[in-house]
């Protein structure tokens, strides 16, 4: 199981999520919703395709609903991806197609959240921070 995998999975999922709440696991596909929001929706539809994953991610993502900011909650979501894509060989290619017929997006949520393709140098959101090199 790639770890980058769910690293690459969770930004969209997180965005569907924070646009939709529990909705988002049955909202149909809005022309006017946001790309990234829409690849969340088809990461989650796929990740729920296996019955015995289903309510585990409905789960997660029903707590998440309820306190976007919480990492513990986050991370929840976070365990039953990595599980799903341990226990299903399939779904790991599957989700990297999607994430790879998608545009790159960077979708940034939560408190002191920030969001970037790529970044070779310090970024730091923090009260008070000392950057040194």
């Amino acid at each position: 199981m790639d770890p980058s995998l769910v690293d690459a999975v969770m930004p969209s999922v997180t965005a569907a999520v924070a646009a939709y709440g529990a909705n988002v696991l049955v909202h149909a596909e809005d022309a006017a919703a946001m790309e990234t929001v829409r690849l969340g929706q088809r990461l989650l539809a796929r990740l729920r395709r296996n019955e015995d994953v289903q309510p585990r991610i409905d789960v997660a993502v029903q707590d998440l609903t309820s306190a976007l900011d919480d990492e513990d909650f986050l991370g929840a979501l976070r365990a039953q991806i990595k599980k799903a894509l341990a226990e299903d060989a399939d779904l790991a290619s599957d989700l990297k197609k999607l994430l790879t017929d998608s545009p790159v997006t960077a979708q940034a949520t939560g408190t002191r959240s920030v969001a970037v393709t790529h970044n070779d140098g310090v970024i730091s959101t923090g009260d008070n921070a000392t950057i040194q090199r």
